[in-house]
């Protein structure tokens, strides 16, 4: 089942996170960049529930979240289905399509009621090609996550399961909270 994803302009108070992208002063304003529709943008309303894109779909655009959360999953070939994480206000998704993925690797579903911004592949990569603040923007932001999902993969291999799930216990008490320093679980005692 394919949703269909409708268009609106902009809210005039479209709200970019503190937690997400600043405003950069550099001549080129992020944020209005991320905040309004446009040439090859368009803001996108979904309800809870509702597909941004499923796996195997094309992946001609990359999406910003505006408001609400997203759900990104991958189902294998036998049918298992796992959570590759969930992101919120303020994060990127659905870049793969810049690095030359044809089809879209996951599904992406709306935890919440959702604002995104639909940027265009084409119009993505001019700006990430014009625009050296904004580039500069976008590639702290992948290797930030990059660098999250390294620390889960290696959790994952070598820490007992206890200690895993008081990490994602503490990481979603945190979720969405870049002022609350991360503690790490470290004195916890396994059975």
């Amino acid at each position: 089942m394919k949703t269909t994803l409708n268009a609106s302009p902009p809210k005039p108070n479209s709200r970019i996170s503190a937690t997400g992208i600043k405003k950069l002063r550099m001549g080129f304003d992020s944020e209005a960049f991320l905040a309004n529709a446009g040439v090859g943008k368009a803001v996108v309303h979904l309800k809870k529930k509702g597909a941004v894109f499923s796996q195997g779909a094309p992946a001609d655009a990359v999406f910003y979240i505006q408001k609400g959360k997203v759900q990104l999953t991958v189902v294998s070939k036998s049918g298992k289905e796992a959570t590759l994480g969930i992101l919120s206000e303020g994060d990127f998704f659905g870049e793969g399509g810049l690095a030359g993925q044809p089809l879209r690797m996951g599904s992406v579903t709306a935890m919440t009621d959702c604002e995104l911004l639909r940027i265009d592949k084409k119009e993505m990569m001019l700006a990430l090609h014009r625009e050296h603040t904004f580039s500069d923007l976008f590639v702290r932001y992948l290797l930030a996550r990059s660098i999250r999902y390294e620390e889960d993969l290696v959790d994952q291999l070598f820490n007992f399961s206890e200690k895993r799930l008081a990490r994602i216990l503490l990481l979603l008490a945190h979720f969405g909270k870049a002022d609350v320093p991360m503690v790490e679980p470290t004195h916890i005692v396994s059975p």
